[in-house]
């Protein structure tokens, strides 16, 4: 048996499978390999051998794309930990930019980015990333993504700059105040998480003109880092992550405007992985 796993910062998709069937698909817990521990990332992996009662000496090869993974030592640190429970295992770890890569490009060349609950972008040139902009995480960068649209609604919440109809939502949806939000944000070891929560209720309201500028604001912050380090775009773009996906409307609309085009946005990369090392 093989397993294929795509792990972002939110969740990760498990997929079991041979050349003749899928033995399991499993989405578990979200793994960023530059803050989880090996301790962390082992639970992960433990809880999906158990649920799925995978025989591990059975398991031959395990592909991972992560969040992080372009690092070195974080790459190594996930290999460790499944080397550790997949001992019969042939293990290949990528970076999430690689999975989006794979499944998004295929042979084509173009500029690959990742809209989710982090962010990242790269240049491919049809075989592997030549180039890969500055990924400052979620504290100083990730513009675009669902943690960055957290931040910046959140940061109008607390300021007091919301509507009053979109106020109200919002506390009774999350069923906070101003203060519960300032002692999680400052109080709490992963305010991030807090953060990457907002974007199903922003996409609730995306038709208030408000809610719009915000999102519209965030992917136009993120094309202004892409127009820092890339300087010109003869390739098109292509986009996978929930966040790119849910709001491709906006997304589409600011790459417009930027004179660059989008060809291709998903959701997800595990499936048309699935299919490509099938």
């Amino acid at each position: 048996m093989n397993i294929l796993i795509e792990s972002g910062a939110t969740k990760s998709t498990c997929i079991g499978y041979d050349d003749r069937c899928t033995f399991f698909s499993y989405q578990t817990t979200g793994i960023n390999a530059t803050y989880a521990t090996q301790r962390e990332i082992f639970a992960v992996f433990n809880k999906l051998i158990l649920e799925n009662k995978v025989v591990v000496e059975k398991v031959e090869n395990i592909l991972y794309y992560g969040s992080g993974c372009f690092n070195k030592n974080n790459a190594e640190k996930v290999k460790e930990v499944l080397s550790s429970l997949f001992q019969n295992a042939i293990i290949e770890v990528y970076s999430d930019l690689y999975a989006a890569c794979h499944a998004l490009c295929k042979n084509n060349v173009g500029f690959v980015g990742i809209l989710g609950t982090g962010a990242a972008s790269c240049f491919y040139n049809g075989e592997t990333i030549t180039q890969k902009a500055p990924s400052l995480g979620w504290l100083l960068g990730d513009e675009g993504s669902g943690t960055h649209l957290g931040k910046l609604f959140v940061t109008e919440y607390l300021k007091d700059n919301l509507e009053l109809e979109i106020l109200q939502d919002f506390e009774k949806t999350f069923s906070v105040s101003k203060l519960l939000v300032f002692e999680t944000i400052y109080q709490h070891t992963k305010p991030q998480t807090f953060f990457s929560l907002t974007p199903p209720f922003l996409l609730k309201h995306i038709d208030n003109q408000q809610i719009r500028v915000l999102i519209e604001d965030s992917f136009q912050n993120f094309f202004d880092k892409q127009i820092e380090f890339y300087k010109t775009f003869l390739h098109p773009w292509f986009f996978c992550g929930s966040i790119a996906f849910f709001f491709q409307e906006l997304l589409i609309e600011v790459a417009k405007k930027n004179s660059i085009k989008i060809e291709k946005i998903i959701p997800y990369c595990a499936q048309n992985l699935l299919k490509a090392n099938n």
